[in-house]
This record gives C-alpha cells, structure tokens and sequence, in this order.
C-alpha cells in the first residue's frame, strides 16, 4: 500500500521465496511476514496520517458554523436593543445572512466528507492496529512451533494462510473504508443536486409570480 503520499498502493511482492524443509523455507516464511506486515504499517501510517488533515478542516467548518448559527440569533436581539425611531440599526436580514453562511460551511464539510472522513479514518486505523496485534501473537505461536524442529511442509503452508488471512483482512478492512467513502459522497452529492434543483424551481415559481 506504497510509498505514495496519496494513495494506498501495494508493495512489490518478494520474488525471492524458496520453500522447502529447511532454513530456507523459515527465511522464505520470515520475508513473507516482513511484506505483509509492511503492508499494514503503511495502511495505518496513511490513515493517522490523513486523519489530520480531515480534522483541521472538519473543526474549521464546523466551528464556522456554529459561530455563524449563533450571530444569526444574536443579530435580531441586537436589533431590538439598538434602535433608532424604532428602526434597528442592524437589519434582520443579516440573521439569514448568519444562516446561509452556516449552511455553506456544513455543506462544505459533508462534501469533503472531513468530519465523516476523519472518524471513518481514526476507525479504520483502530482495527488495522487490531489485526495486526493479533497477527503478531499468532504468528509467534507458529514460530514457537517451528523452533528446534526441523520445519515441516505442512506448518509452513499454515503459516503461509495465517499471512494470507491476515493481509485479505487488511485489504478488506481499506476496500470497506473506501466503499463507506464512496457512498457517503454520492449520497451527499445527490442531497445538494436536489436541493440545487430545489432552489432552481422555488427561483423560476417566484419569477413566473412576479410577471403576473
């Protein structure tokens, strides 16, 4: 899952795996081991990595909004308290102002799916974290039983699965992550074309009103 600082791209497959029953097998099972865990560390590197990115600016547009919501409800009581011959000094009309600007910040942050990326990201990072944990356990258990021994083919090909199982597991965790990514980003793609598409039809009904 490579070197690139923006993708997740495997890395070369060792060419260099003998296997028989002896040393050459176990230093054919130890490279192997070194790849998949290879891989996982760069999975978990990318997503605490990336996570900070989509933390920066999911507080940013989040907090935008916030202040935004809340200066559109203190604008009418300013108005009420400042007043000149009963016409406040500062138009309700801002309020809306207030309001559309917090709805552009949200809109911004589910679009860039920055909230929703950076806890999907800390989760995904949790449970690579996990399998590999359980990996490493499992695969000391299997080298308890190779030591001293003479390796055995039919050990060796159960090592062999465990590293199987485990980067099927890896790969599975990141094509899920990816799939939720996908989806949440058609779904909010489809929710801002029809509000757009709202907007559009509420504007020509207004316009057809005002010609008549």
């Amino acid at each position: 899952m490579g070197n690139n600082k923006d993708d997740l791209i495997s890395l070369s497959f060792p060419d260099d795996l003998k296997w028989s029953s002896d040393e050459t097998g176990i230093s054919s099972l130890k490279k192997l081991y070194q790849f998949v865990n290879n891989e996982c560390d760069q999975a978990i590197r990318w997503y605490f990595t990336k996570r900070q990115t989509k933390k920066f600016f999911g507080y940013v547009f989040r907090i935008g909004a916030i202040f935004a919501i809340t200066i559109s409800g203190v604008i009418p009581i300013l108005g009420e308290i400042f007043e000149t011959d009963g016409v406040p000094k500062l138009s309700p009309g801002w309020a809306a102002v207030a309001l559309a600007v917090a709805a552009f910040f949200i809109s911004l942050d589910r679009f860039g799916g920055y909230t929703s990326g950076w806890i999907r990201y800390i989760r995904t990072g949790q449970i690579l974290n996990k399998l590999q944990s359980d990996f490493k356990i499992e695969w000391e258990k299997q080298m308890l039983i190779l030591q001293g021994e003479q390796p055995n083919i039919e050990v060796i090909k159960q090592t062999i699965d465990i590293c199987k199982d485990f980067l099927a597991q890896v790969n599975s965790t990141v094509v899920g992550e990816t799939d939720q990514w996908a989806q949440d980003f058609q779904k909010v793609l489809h929710e801002l074309e029809n509000e757009a598409k709202e907007k559009v039809d509420n504007c020509n009904q207004r316009n057809d009103k005002a010609r008549y």
